[in-house]
């Protein structure tokens, strides 16, 4: 009693994951006894937060580059590009040491994760599906042969930014800029088919759905490149 309310602080890579493990933990409580349950849900803060970076699958090949330069083995490898975003929401003032450290502490995450999905995600795809049609291994290459980086911008620009609400204090331009360089970065060797392969599983949240993407001429390329 007296105490402040425990945070407990979903890092699961899903839209709205606070609210989804409020709703687990709570269910999962009420089933052991209905009183556990309604505490809490009344005196435990389940914020919801996302992140935003490219974290490519690890390959034999990282390991052994890693292992070449450190002269460690390390099976648990996380290749990753040096961008990194860490959005969470603002429910406890205990938060602020993850401010400190880089986190970006908002009211609602809701529309940051709506951008990136949309902007980042959407348009990855699309260079992923595209790109591996035409040949190519990874998507710095693809994003670097001739129109796809047109394309992506006609998506993100014409498309896409018109169904967002930028955070307040962001540009959607800049951050569509800074997307573009992000996957030009070759050193990534993020490959084509890897991020294709699980495409029925994003393409709900990375964009609209293909029912109300029809009248969108971009947005249908995409969808038809669907393998």
């Amino acid at each position: 009693m007296g105490q402040a309310p425990l945070v407990v602080l979903s890092c699961d890579n899903l839209a709205g994951n606070g609210k989804l493990l409020r709703r687990l933990v709570t269910d999962f409580a009420c089933q052991l006894h209905p009183e556990l349950g309604r505490h809490i849900a009344e005196a435990v803060r389940f914020p919801c937060s996302m992140v935003d970076r490219i974290v490519p699958a690890t390959t034999a090949e990282d390991i052994a580059q890693a292992q070449s330069q450190t002269g460690l083995w390390d099976q648990a490898l996380v290749k990753a590009e040096p961008f990194s975003q860490w959005v969470i929401q603002a429910v406890d003032s205990r938060l602020a040491p993850l401010a400190r450290a880089g986190a970006l502490l908002v009211e609602d995450v809701a529309p940051f994760e709506t951008m990136k999905l949309r902007l980042l995600n959407g348009s990855h795809s699309m260079l992923a599906y595209l790109g591996y049609l035409a040949g190519h291994q990874y998507v710095a290459d693809a994003i670097q042969a001739p129109g796809f980086e047109l394309l992506v911008t006609q998506l993100m620009e014409l498309e896409v930014s018109p169904t967002l609400r930028a955070p307040e204090g962001f540009s959607l331009s800049e951050y569509q800029a800074q997307l573009r360089m992000r996957f030009c970065n070759r050193a990534l060797a993020h490959r084509t088919w890897q991020i294709a392969m699980d495409g029925s599983q994003k393409s709900r949240s990375a964009g609209c759905t293909p029912s109300c993407s029809y009248a969108r001429p971009i947005s249908r390329i995409r969808y038809s490149a669907w393998p």
